[in-house]
């Protein structure tokens, strides 16, 4: 189960905590974030913390949630879309505004329309959100290709495209972008003459 009942303190002054101990953060811009709240405002989205000052957003998900989850979630949202570090991968600070703090300027949460009162981010949904959020404001090509057999980033100039199928049991032959060394693994199609 995801810890998403944490909170701040209920007012005072922002305060610097450690990523890695009651939540991890997630970190973008401030345009990728404004896009980003177009596809998690109709959803019970969970506040985030807006420096107007750095012009950037963070998102808190539950400690540990993007070390273990797969590259297509974080990894290729990099380097639009950080995770920022917790033990023993490294360590960071958020500026943590207190939870009465709802406008800036400065260090202060932003709350969604459909607020349920989390302040921890689902991660799944926010990876969901800011993939095509990064789209809208850095392009199609600002997301890593990904590789359809091992689903690990794969560089433009190293994939291969082919018609084919991931396992026999696929109904329908589909376009695949693999690795080189991956696509062997695919099923390809056989042109009909």
């Amino acid at each position: 189960m995801m810890a998403l009942d944490w909170a701040p303190p209920a007012c005072g002054l922002p305060e610097l905590l450690p990523t890695g101990g009651e939540w991890d953060a997630v970190r973008t811009s401030a345009a990728v974030a404004t896009r980003a709240f177009q596809f998690l405002d109709g959803r019970a989205g969970a506040a985030t913390i807006i420096d107007t000052r750095s012009r950037t957003a963070i998102w808190l998900i539950p400690p540990g949630e993007a070390a273990h989850a797969p590259w297509w979630r974080w990894g290729r949202l990099q380097p639009h879309v950080t995770v920022l570090p917790s033990p023993p991968a490294g360590l960071a600070y958020v500026g943590v505004p207190p939870a009465d703090r709802q406008t800036g300027p400065g260090v202060h949460w932003r709350v969604p329309p459909s607020w349920a009162g989390h302040y921890v981010a689902a991660p799944g949904t926010l990876a969901e959100a800011l993939a095509p959020a990064v789209i809208a404001v850095h392009g199609p090509e600002a997301l890593a290709m990904q590789c359809r057999v091992c689903r690990r980033a794969v560089p433009r100039s190293e994939a291969v495209t082919a018609i084919g199928r991931l396992t026999a049991d696929d109904p329908y032959p589909q376009r695949l972008t693999a690795h080189r060394c991956c696509a062997r693994h695919m099923i390809v199609e056989e042109s009909g003459a």
